[in-house]
């Protein structure tokens, strides 16, 4: 597996996958502007070989990171990528002193919070009708206080 940072020339697969995982995706107008305008924003891309099978999209805000998208392809799933691209991207995170981590997941992704948590991450609360479909939100944080 190769992790690296995303360039516009992964924005058609990264479409793809958003396309078909989440409910609410991206455009590819968002995704044009996280990667070719947002000062803030980071993607890493993960291939195996050619094929895109994961991304993780963050914003390094000063001394802060908000995670935006973790995605991995349904046919890579269960075989510890997330946790990759968690720890590449907690790795840029110790680079520019972030102090805190924060992020939102639905409340039916338990998988997700699973793996959230075994990364340090603590609900501090739930966001209410926090997706476009209506469903609530954990808003978790991992945090040096």
């Amino acid at each position: 597996m190769e992790i690296r940072f995303a360039t516009i020339e992964d924005l058609e697969k990264i479409v793809e996958l958003e396309n078909k995982h989440f409910i609410g995706p991206w455009t590819k107008e968002q995704y044009i502007y996280e990667l070719s305008q947002n000062e803030f924003s980071r993607t890493q891309v993960m291939y195996d070989e050619n094929r895109l099978v994961g991304y993780i999209n963050y914003w390094i805000l000063f001394d802060r990171a908000e995670i935006n998208k973790i995605c991995i392809d349904s046919d890579y799933r269960r075989k510890g990528l997330a946790t990759l691209l968690m720890d590449k991207a907690n790795k840029d995170f110790e680079e520019h002193e972030c102090l805190s981590i924060s992020l939102e997941v639905r409340l039916s992704n338990i998988s997700a919070q699973k793996l959230y948590e075994k990364m340090g991450f603590e609900t501090v609360l739930i966001r209410e009708n926090y997706y476009a479909d209506g469903e609530d939100a954990k808003y978790m944080i991992k945090g040096v206080y």
